[in-house]
């Protein structure tokens, strides 16, 4: 809390503010996000104050500078179009929670927004969707006066890679914590915030759920970011966007001159290892997966890239019906894909690939996976 606003009463009745000089702070105080993060009370949040991961930090630094000020720590702020812009490195999900972007996904016009409506990622909607009705009202969409940290990802939350997030790895409200916290233990599971994944990460297409006339092409009314990225994409000028200009948005994913494979070593400890790689939809990726890891003191608790070797799963694993311990992969800020000992997987989505394990509580994991990862096609659209 602000030395200003601690000192802030005792000067009010100084200066003879009385009441409403103290209800302004206390409003002040109200609307405040992050609380305790700025320790310096300077109203600026530093990537050295930031308590959370480095995307978490990038997801809300809106316009890039290198730290949160304005309306970044101001709860109701919101981004301006250019910064909910689409960037499919860093903000695939990024949306301005306005009432005109409500509209523009409510294509039926029926003033609610059902999973055929929504075209990004499963653990925001759950999020949103406060009754658990399958379907954002207004209401959901917009809840400006309340910080219910939509933004950040169960994972990019989890900083210690537990498996859970404490009230000192929330960055929202209480009030928010304390609707998902639904067992009222004080700490939100995965399954609390982000509810069972069945692996559904390869059969989802952004492109396709963005087409919602399905006539294959993207039209001005069908895309819920800026006009100017818009046209950007549209290179032959003719009003749409079809799949290949709306895939090269991505550029080409690596130099296909200098390397056709790169090896990564996948900690088990990390949640996602950045493979250094980003690939297209329907580029077939090959993996050469070796090692072990341990999963716990239990000497007998090991894993290869199939999983563990005991045939245990992990409760609150990001994928919870296959072995714990199994090697994932994750495109960009979709949901997982399970690897195991695969060679093969199609690319579902186009974005940044990265590598991980399917376990709940990493702390104390042992070792890492090698794994090399080629490009056995392209699909061409």
């Amino acid at each position: 809390m602000s030395r200003f606003l601690l000192a802030l009463p005792l000067a009010a009745l100084a200066w003879g503010g009385g009441p409403a000089v103290l209800a302004a702070a206390g409003e002040q105080q109200v609307r405040q996000r992050f609380e305790g993060m700025d320790r310096n009370n300077d109203g600026v949040i530093t990537r050295d104050e930031w308590r959370g991961s480095e995307r978490s930090f990038q997801m809300h630094d809106w316009n890039g500078d290198g730290r949160l000020s304005g309306d970044e720590v101001r709860v109701g702020g919101q981004r301006t179009p250019e910064q909910a812009d689409h960037a499919a490195n860093r903000y695939e999900r990024n949306l301005n929670w306005t009432q005109s972007s409500f509209n523009a996904l409510d294509h039926n016009r029926d003033r609610r927004i059902t999973r055929n409506e929504w075209h990004f990622d499963s653990e925001t909607f759950n999020r949103v969707d406060v009754n658990d009705d399958n379907a954002l009202s207004a209401q959901e969409f917009l809840q400006a006066n309340d910080d219910d940290g939509r933004d950040d990802l169960f994972d990019d939350l989890d900083a210690n890679n537990d498996g859970r997030v404490g009230r000192d790895e929330w960055h929202a409200s209480a009030a928010a914590f304390n609707r998902l916290d639904r067992n009222r233990d004080g700490i939100l599971s995965r399954f609390e915030v982000v509810g069972g994944s069945e692996d559904t990460g390869d059969r989802w297409d952004q492109f396709n759920s963005l087409d919602y006339d399905h006539n294959g092409s993207i039209a001005r009314n069908e895309w819920h970011w800026s006009l100017g990225s818009f046209d950007q994409r549209d290179s032959n000028r003719d009003g749409v966007l079809s799949r290949r200009e709306y895939e090269g948005i991505y550029g080409d994913p690596i130099d296909r001159a200098g390397s056709t494979a790169r090896t990564v070593q996948v900690d088990s400890q990390q949640r996602w290892t950045d493979a250094g790689i980003d690939v297209r939809r329907g580029e077939v990726i090959t993996f050469s997966s070796s090692g072990e890891i341990q999963m716990s003191d239990n000497a007998g608790d090991t894993a290869s890239p199939a999983g563990s070797r005991q045939g245990r799963r992990a409760p609150d694993a990001p994928i919870l019906n296959q072995l714990a311990g199994a090697l994932l992969a994750r495109i960009g800020d979709f949901s997982p894909i399970f690897v195991g000992d695969r060679t093969t997987i199609t690319a579902p989505v186009s974005g940044r690939l990265y590598l991980g394990v399917n376990d709940d509580h990493l702390p104390d994991n042992r070792g890492s996976f090698t794994v090399t990862v080629g490009f056995q096609s392209r699909r061409t659209f």
